[in-house]
């Protein structure tokens, strides 16, 4: 079986797949203090607790993190006992990174378009809703195009209250009206609805750009609640694209001889 981690700025999200089936994932959050020892009896504790101890036999990891990157793959060596292939821009992954400087790509963003490219083979933008929003394209014969980062929506919320004296932290939920009846629907309109109508548009920009029409693949915690506020929704929301992307990306590089070192390298 195969364990996977995506370490991001606000969640580490982790599975574990037996084969092409993911059986179990797990979200942590995101802890630049916590020590290899700590994450690693974390791991340790999940993974027992599952029923998935001495099942494992290699890790792949992806991380935007990068006081993070060395400790997790301490604590999943130590505490799994475990083989760790770190994703990096030189990582076989099948995908072309036709971008000017593809060492700024995050691992994330990598996993991300080799998932969406292995399972649609169709011009595609994936919009992964997690500390920013991410929009990564995609073309039908796997170079990734580039994309577009946005605040995020926990950003954005967050902003309110950071910057002024008067607005309240707000609580992320779904609205119903565009037009807000207090304070704290204002904002929610400008923040939810605000972020679909950025969505719609980029989403239309971006097809005119390329002169052709392109599929839309959500992943992140928000993807359903800003599905139902777009003019078009979301071709395919996929919560675990980036796991899945993972594994893709350990099986083209499985054969022990050629798996790259934890320096991303082959």
């Amino acid at each position: 079986m195969l364990f996977v981690a995506d370490i991001g700025n606000t969640n580490i999200s982790t599975g574990v797949f037996d084969e092409k089936i993911l059986v179990n994932s797990w979200s942590l959050s995101t802890d630049k203090n916590k020590t290899a020892d700590e994450y690693g009896i974390f791991l340790k504790n999940i993974i027992t607790i599952s029923g998935l101890e001495n099942k494992l036999t290699a890790a792949v990891i992806s991380s935007v993190v990068m006081p993070l990157t060395e400790k997790f793959i301490i604590a999943i060596e130590k505490y799994l006992k475990i083989p760790v292939m770190l994703v990096s821009h030189k990582t076989k992954t099948g995908i072309i990174l036709d971008v000017e400087n593809p060492k700024e790509v995050g691992c994330d963003r990598i996993a991300n378009v080799c998932a969406a490219y292995n399972l649609y083979k169709t011009p595609a933008v994936i919009i992964d809703f997690g500390t920013a929003t991410n929009f990564d394209v995609i073309s039908d014969d796997g170079r990734f195009l580039g994309g577009i980062i946005s605040p995020g929506i926990k950003m954005s919320s967050e902003s309110f209250s950071h910057f002024t004296n008067l607005l309240p932290k707000l609580k992320i939920e779904n609205v119903d009206s565009v037009i807000g009846k207090n304070t704290i629907q204002n904002m929610l309109s400008g923040i939810i609805i605000g972020h679909a109508a950025m969505i719609d548009g980029l989403i239309e920009r971006i097809s005119l750009e390329l002169g052709k029409p392109v599929i839309t693949v959500a992943t992140g915690g928000y993807s359903s609640m800003i599905s139902t506020h777009l003019k078009k929704p979301f071709d395919y929301i996929d919560t675990n694209l980036t796991l899945e992307g993972l594994r893709i990306i350990f099986e083209l590089n499985r054969n022990p001889c050629t798996l790259p070192s934890v320096s991303g390298t082959n």
